[in-house]
């Protein structure tokens, strides 16, 4: 199962968009076992284990995470991780 966020517009959408692909990846991550990761699935990059499509998850999710923190920051805006405010 994959989330979806293509075409949506309104701040509903967009967050019950991530929620859902919240719950694919919290998914995948909890059934990761020592004994099943190095197990051979299919993917669109084609056969990987499943310990590597997490890694390239994770991977992935640092790079957007960077692009999108220098976005904000063009914008003024203190990406949240940056935000001590709170502290």
């Amino acid at each position: 199962a994959q989330a979806n966020a293509s075409g949506k517009t309104s701040k509903a959408d967009i967050v019950a968009a991530l929620q859902a692909a919240f719950a694919v990846c919290d998914k995948a991550y909890d059934s990761l076992t020592d004994s099943n990761a190095s197990e051979a699935i299919t993917t669109p990059r084609g056969q990987r284990t499943k310990i590597g499509a997490l890694a390239g998850n994770l991977s992935h999710d640092s790079e957007q995470y960077g692009i999108m923190s220098v976005y904000m920051r063009l914008k003024n805006i203190v990406p949240p991780s940056s935000d001590r405010s709170g502290r």
